[in-house]
């Protein structure tokens, strides 16, 4: 059965695909890396295979040439050369760890089998490009991976399998992104060997309890300290900024946050803020919170 696997550097996709190789039930016959942007005016460009020692890091197309499979960079995955050039390996499924784009109808009938894809919520929550902001930002304990069918919608498929995990205190989006990269490669691995073996069923979504995750805007990164627990406020500190850094508006200046520092519950302060060097320390609901700022 041939896999034709689509994610992006960083510490999400490449996490999910070590756990593809090697399996006998199935083989990893393409790796589709989305970029924003390629040299020249080409839609896709085509990296060959060299087998090597897997690297270390999050380079997926690096990954990918070092494990022996063809890999194609590409900025736009639904361009007609692009779907053209995936059709050539003629994928029995299409797997989708994290992209930047939704496939089309024409690039989803490539495969002979279907489309799964890993999303990094329990769905029907958070659909959409920035689940795990938006999960820091209401202060959720518990995140997850599903496992679902393609279809051209976003997030829509029926859902084949999802799996939560908690999310650990102070963690950084990297961190939150490769814990939800090691458990949709151990689903994907399941359920591939279900699909080889003719097992594959899903369960059609509750669209009426769908929620959506859209890429953060400035103003959803504001901060209202006084109005949040510190608890809360130091864990999006610290996760929110590998999205977008969060904002403090206090007085007549304006904060941009790199991390969180730490908190101190119960400490009063004898202002709205107070600002050492590069920390900024402020008061919320039930104490007060240390924050690295940008400066």
């Amino acid at each position: 059965m041939k896999i034709a696997f689509f994610g992006q550097s960083g510490p999400y996709a490449p996490i999910a695909l070590r756990h593809l190789l090697g399996n006998a039930c199935y083989d990893v016959t393409l790796v589709v890396e989305g970029l924003k942007k390629l040299p020249g005016r080409h839609e896709y460009k085509q990296l060959h295979p060299q087998r090597g020692p897997l690297p270390r890091g999050d380079d997926l197309g690096a990954l990918a040439v070092a494990a022996g499979i063809p890999t194609l960079l590409t900025r736009d995955v639904n361009d007609t050369s692009t779907v053209r050039a995936i059709a050539s390996f003629h994928p029995d499924w299409l797997v989708c760890v994290g992209f930047d784009r939704l496939f089309g109808a024409t690039l989803l009938r490539v495969a002979q089998k279907g489309g799964l894809n890993a999303h990094p919520s329990l769905l029907p929550a958070w659909r959409g490009p920035s689940p795990i902001f938006w999960a820091l930002r209401a202060g959720a304990k518990r995140l997850g991976v599903t496992l679902h069918l393609l279809d051209p919608r976003e997030d829509h498929g029926p859902i084949v399998t999802q799996e939560a995990y908690a999310i650990p205190p102070r963690a950084s989006g990297a961190e939150i992104y490769a814990i939800a990269g090691d458990v949709a490669g151990r689903l994907l691995q399941g359920a591939l060997v279900q699909a080889a073996q003719g097992l594959l069923r899903a369960t059609p979504q509750d669209h009426v309890r769908a929620t959506r995750a859209p890429r953060p805007r400035p103003e959803d990164a504001l901060v209202v300290p006084e109005t949040w627990r510190a608890e809360h406020l130091l864990d999006f500190a610290c996760g929110a900024p590998y999205f977008r850094a969060p904002c403090l508006q206090l007085g007549s200046e304006t904060f941009f946050v790199r991390r969180g520092v730490k908190l101190e519950l119960g400490r009063r302060l004898p202002a709205q803020y107070l600002l050492v060097g590069s920390t900024l320390i402020v008061a919320c609901a039930d104490g007060v919170v240390h924050l690295e700022i940008q400066v």
